[in-house]
């Protein structure tokens, strides 16, 4: 039966409270018949967490009581709850971004993938090649569930351990989708990506749409969160191969630097060259421009995590300077000055970048002991974003080195919580749980293995008991 929904622009917001989350779809009047309409329902939202708080649960936030005290005025409890790795972070009638975005999409995928191959004007291999985008990014949205409320990947534990619900129909009458087990998840999430790469376009449309580079990108992330590094290679490769052949690219750091310590990027997504999927460059956009609500607002980064992470030349900094010190990001450190992030951090993604690609395929190349090829695409990132000279200095360890350039790249956007999650048993990285500390001023907190994983929102179990963790 065909399903009535909105044709024009297919956004859902996330922070729309809804009687049941499985409700969650467009409204309207309009049935697709058309190639055009059904490619419309491919551009959902802008993946913006409208309610999130996982960026607050990354290691650089380190606060001092008055930072603290403006921030939880500003930002409200499940923030802060966050900041400390509460158990419950939602209150039971708070909305949760983290479920409510990525649940949002799956309808109108939903329906494309149920329905577009009976679309009235355009050939079956037309047909077929949005039908594999759509399940490609269904694939996507259950994986960015997992990443919030499952834990980690173990391959030992997965067929035992529960993981999140697979929701494969439109249909929300009725429909009972129970929870699967990691292993079930994650073997859904790769039949899907890999039977739906070959037929994704070899044209980039746009940043929310899916072609064959950001695809094999996509399928090499869930491989390289998952820790099978040997598998996610091969993918990674093809991808970063074929990004360069359709303008997929670097920005140059050192090249946009401006006078006056910020860094002029393009305001234009679809003409942004780190796009692969999504606004992956979305944190940056704006210069470091801030009001004095944001000034009281934003969680800081103290001094002493800046200092063991960047050094002067680096131009990753300019997001990071600003709000108290109003220092450029060449500018030495003292003592007593305190860093924030750009407030854009507030406007995190979950998706795939052209630096998260080189990172991701560095890393890979490093721990399978191809040494001169993973040095060769780590320092290629490097020169984009420091001087010459320190791009070109290196560890002997590449597998430590590239993981402390992701937290260069990453820090204040939130993207570092998924590598917390992912090297947490890793042998070569304890020394990082050092950072895992918060401080409100009064009390320290202290990450544990348990809190890797989010509670499922009170809101989704009093429709959905059955999903008690």
């Amino acid at each position: 039966m065909k399903k009535y929904i909105i044709i024009a622009s297919a956004v859902i917001l996330s922070a729309v409270s809804c009687r049941n989350w499985l409700d969650v779809k467009p409204r309207g009047y309009d049935i697709p018949t058309t190639i055009e309409q059904y490619e419309g329902l491919l551009y959902g939202t802008e993946h913006f967490y409208l309610d999130e708080v996982f960026e607050f649960m990354s290691f650089e936030f380190t606060n001092d009581t008055d930072s603290y005290a403006l921030a939880y005025s500003s930002m409200g409890s499940a923030v802060c709850n966050a900041y400390k790795w509460s158990k419950d972070i939602f209150l039971p009638d708070e909305n949760c971004g983290e479920w409510n975005v990525p649940c949002s999409f799956l309808y109108p995928l939903n329906v494309v993938i149920a329905e577009v191959m009976d679309a009235t004007d355009a050939s079956q291999e037309k047909k077929a090649a949005i039908r594999a985008e759509a399940r490609m990014m269904r694939a996507w949205q259950h994986f960015t569930l997992a990443q919030f409320f499952a834990p980690p990947y173990y391959k030992d534990k997965a067929s035992q351990t529960p993981c999140i619900p697979l929701i494969t129909t439109a249909s929300t009458v009725g429909a009972e989708f129970p929870r699967k087990t990691m292993a079930e998840v994650y073997s859904f999430i790769l039949d899907e990506m890999k039977e739906s790469v070959e037929l994704l376009p070899d044209e980039k449309e746009h940043y929310l749409r899916v072609f064959k580079a950001s695809g094999y990108a996509m399928l090499g992330k869930v491989l390289w969160m998952m820790g099978e590094y040997a598998q996610a290679e091969p993918y990674l490769k093809t991808a970063f191969e074929a990004a360069e052949l359709q303008g997929a690219e670097l920005m140059d750091y050192n090249a946009l630097m401006q006078a006056d310590g910020s860094i002029k990027l393009p305001t234009d997504q679809l003409q942004h060259p780190e796009n692969l999927y999504f606004m992956a460059t979305m944190a940056r956009l704006i210069p470091a421009m801030y009001s004095s609500y944001y000034a009281k607002a934003v969680f800081p980064i103290k001094n002493d995590v800046l200092q063991k992470w960047f050094k002067n030349g680096d131009t990753r900094l300019a997001f990071l300077t600003g709000l108290k010190s109003n220092k450029t990001a060449y500018s030495s450190f003292t003592a007593t000055d305190i860093y924030a992030a750009n407030i854009n951090g507030m406007l995190t993604d979950i998706g795939v970048n052209v630096p998260d690609l080189y990172l991701m395929y560095a890393e890979c190349l490093a721990r399978g002991g191809k040494d001169v090829q993973a040095g060769n695409v780590l320092k290629e990132l490097r020169i984009h974003r420091m001087d010459a000279s320190l791009a070109a200095a290196m560890g002997t360890d590449l597998v430590v080195e590239v993981v402390n350039e992701r937290i260069r790249e990453y820090m204040g956007f939130g993207n570092l919580w998924f590598d917390m999650r992912r090297l947490w048993n890793d042998p070569r990285f304890q020394f990082l749980k050092a950072y895992y500390t918060h401080t409100d001023g009064e009390q320290t907190y202290t990450l544990t293995e348990d809190r890797l994983t989010m509670e499922i929102p009170p809101i989704v179990l009093s429709w959905h008991p059955e999903y008690k963790q």
